[in-house]
């Protein structure tokens, strides 16, 4: 067995990866679009899936999963939302926000295919089912995602103009990059920890499972119906109130939460509300840059917030361990780094429009 610490780290690397690794892909895709980044995405990601159902050592789970599968997830994501923000302008938060909505449809069905089907054929298979449903999803991506701004073909990469200049150049930008930074410190502790202090307050492991799914449910509608009122109050708006939401659920409910419909309840109006934070943060700063840097700029934001989703959810399951397996300092944690999120996203939007109440 692993501590909370130990698990927490596959994971962490697994998003600090995925993210990080948009800084590159980003820039690619200015250049050069999305199908050959898509292609190889599918195959380095399924190959990491597949792999995983093989591991037994730590090392190896680090490896599969938290380095070759997210590689392969970064070179799949960044250009699907880039691309879909080159054809949207108006309605971007609409439009991404009903995309990102997939990756919590998947987060709903996935964890049940997997855990149905490692009751009948053991972990390996269950892993390697998940694997198939990816490949046959991301083939599709490879045959329909396209851009609406052709690809200017090969350029040099202009490392500092496209990714360190913006933060120091455009004061509002990279005050809004901090407040990204800050609120992914925060927003995937609670993800990832609901199921465990589930379980130690009674519920099965089978039932602890299904948070996930209820996560991913409330997210599917915290991604969609936030990005509709997005376009029409504002995108830092929006994004505000989703860390501010998310915050006051943390504190106010899920530390107090031991029975079994109190935390069924928090995992359901958290996934709402760490769905707007999680998905309003690219039309926010998509909105904030050049319609032919959207790809690197959003690059740039997902590189500075890697090293937060690094350490947050291990710093996280220190904390745990620390406290003798109780939740509440974690809790703490994560509400504090939501909170700075929204006040710093706030401060950008001041500077921007030099006006609080402003609805854009």
């Amino acid at each position: 067995m692993y501590s909370a610490s130990q698990v927490g780290w596959i994971t962490s690397l697994e998003t600090c990866i995925t993210v990080l690794g948009s800084v590159f892909v980003g820039r690619i895709f200015d250049i050069f679009g999305p199908t050959v980044l898509l292609m190889c995405g599918t195959v380095v990601m399924v190959f990491g899936v597949m792999m995983t159902s093989l591991c037994e050592q730590y090392y190896q789970f680090i490896l599969a999963q938290g380095v070759c599968t997210a590689l392969g997830a970064a070179l799949l994501f960044n250009p699907c939302i880039s691309s879909l923000g080159s054809w949207f302008i108006k309605k971007r938060a609409t439009a991404l926000g009903i995309a990102n909505a997939g990756s919590s449809l998947g987060g709903i069905v996935i964890p049940i295919i997997f855990r149905r089907v490692q009751e009948r054929a053991g972990f390996g298979w269950g892993v390697r089912s998940i694997g198939f449903v990816m490949l046959f999803f991301s083939l599709i991506a490879c045959m329909t995602v396209s851009s609406r701004l052709r690809s200017p073909g090969r350029q040099k990469l202009e490392f500092k103009r496209s990714y360190i200049q913006p933060f120091f150049r455009e004061p509002s930008f990279g005050v809004a990059g901090l407040a990204v930074f800050f609120g992914y410190w925060g927003l995937f502790i609670p993800i990832t920890y609901v199921p465990s202090h589930a379980v130690a307050h009674g519920f099965s492991q089978n039932l602890s499972s299904y948070l996930i799914s209820i996560q991913n449910a409330g997210s599917c509608a915290g991604r969609v119906v936030p990005g509709l009122l997005a376009d029409k109050v504002g995108r830092f708006n929006m994004y505000v109130f989703g860390l501010f939401l998310s915050a006051v659920l943390t504190a106010g409910l899920w530390i107090p939460a031991s029975s079994h419909v109190a935390i069924i309840f928090y995992a359901a109006l958290y996934g709402f509300s760490s769905g707007i934070a999680l998905t309003l943060w690219q039309p926010m700063i998509a909105e904030i840059s050049p319609i032919q840097d959207v790809g690197a700029r959003l690059g740039a934001v997902s590189a500075f917030q890697s090293f937060s989703s690094l350490l947050g959810v291990p710093v996280a399951g220190a904390i745990i361990d620390s406290n003798n397996g109780k939740y509440w300092g974690a809790a703490t944690f994560a509400a504090i780094m939501m909170c700075t999120a929204g006040t710093v996203a706030m401060i950008a939007k001041i500077m921007i429009t030099k006006n609080p109440f402003s609805i854009k």
